[in-house]
């Protein structure tokens, strides 16, 4: 989601709201002091890996996990991902995902987890129901949570957190005068830290707090698939020199749209940007009205969008052969794949 700019900088409204963070602060903590003292346990014989975050909004955590499952699977381990699958319409939970599941089944993010990773996926709200319908249906070495970093009624081994390297922790304040969703100390009590949009010869940055394992991750875009039928790709360099003016229409329901927008500018795209709520439900008029108010034909000016916002525009996309999704690859350390492996063993 877009921050507002009081997130960012302490204004007269951040001032206002100090009270109400403070409460939120108090609560988060109290919460976990109690999950510490007497933590869940028995749940799973499987290492339980959470990645979350202590913000608001997106920090890359969908494509990190990608990565690490593919890491793990490539190292012989089995794994299984739980979800809270947000945006979904099911009423019914636990839900396992299959080939023909729908984001409106499941939600985007955990319809995108299974078919990029080919792994067991589960999704409730409450976690440990999704985990439970995991234990029963597949023997899993690993079960990664996307997100729950603060869902303490699941029992966790590792805890990972992102950290957006551009937009960092706004002003420190708690929700609602800020971004945080618990205080900043929590990182020094996770078992690693990593940090999503460093160049590559930037150095960590530096924090009053220590800092658990950091580490780096990168996102590389990889292809453009075409919403509709995603067998079929071009590369980067293909898809400009198909589209010579290097114009398209974005758009993006994801939690940071800006960090998909910037990665069009820099690879050389002039990009007429649209965001959208995260998890947005879209439907097929909603791009077709921004298409017809671009000024330019779709054959000129493409679509463009996520991978996560393709997932749910798939079904009503096979007709148009001019839009597309670019899909990224997250390059990370290779020393926090070894620490992990050498914990779950």
């Amino acid at each position: 989601m877009s921050w507002p700019q009081f997130w960012i900088k302490n204004t007269w409204q951040t001032q206002l709201l100090l009270p109400l963070a403070k409460l939120v602060c108090w609560e988060a903590s109290r919460r976990l002091k109690k999950f510490k003292s007497a933590p869940p346990s028995n749940q799973t014989q499987a290492k339980v890996i959470v990645v979350g975050n202590i913000v608001v909004g997106g920090t890359g955590k969908t494509p990190f996990i990608i990565w690490l499952a593919k890491s793990l699977q490539a190292k012989g381990l089995k794994v299984g991902i739980i979800s809270r699958g947000y945006g979904a319409k099911n009423n019914q939970w636990p839900y396992w995902v299959t080939g023909s599941s729908q984001a409106s089944d499941c939600g985007d993010e955990p319809l995108m987890l299974y078919k990029q990773t080919g792994c067991a996926v589960a999704v409730a709200p409450k976690r440990l129901q999704a985990l439970q319908l995991l234990n029963k249906k597949a023997q899993c070495d690993v079960v990664i949570s996307d997100d729950g970093l603060q869902h303490y009624a699941l029992a966790r081994d590792i805890e990972i957190v992102l950290i957006d390297a551009k937009r960092q922790f706004g002003n420190g304040e708690c929700i609602p005068a800020g971004p945080l969703r618990e205080p900043l100390k929590r990182i020094t009590k996770v078992d690693f830290i990593v940090w999503n949009g460093l160049a590559k010869t930037e150095s960590i940055p530096q924090l009053d707090i220590a800092q658990s394992n950091p580490s780096t991750m990168q996102l590389q875009p990889a292809c453009f698939r075409m919403v509709g039928w995603p067998d079929i790709s071009l590369s980067i360099e293909d898809f400009i020199a198909r589209y010579s003016e290097k114009s398209v229409l974005a758009v993006a329901g994801i939690g940071n749209p800006k960090r998909f927008f910037d990665t069009l500018q820099n690879m050389g795209l002039k990009a007429q940007e649209q965001a959208f709520d995260d998890h947005y439900a879209y439907q097929k008029t909603d791009l077709e009205k921004l298409i017809s108010q671009s000024g330019e034909s779709i054959e000129r000016k493409p679509l463009v969008m996520t991978e996560k916002d393709a997932v749910k525009c798939t079904q009503f996309a096979e007709s148009e052969k001019h839009w597309w999704y670019l899909q990224v690859a997250a390059e990370c350390d290779e020393q926090i794949i070894k620490e992990i492996i050498q914990r779950c063993k």
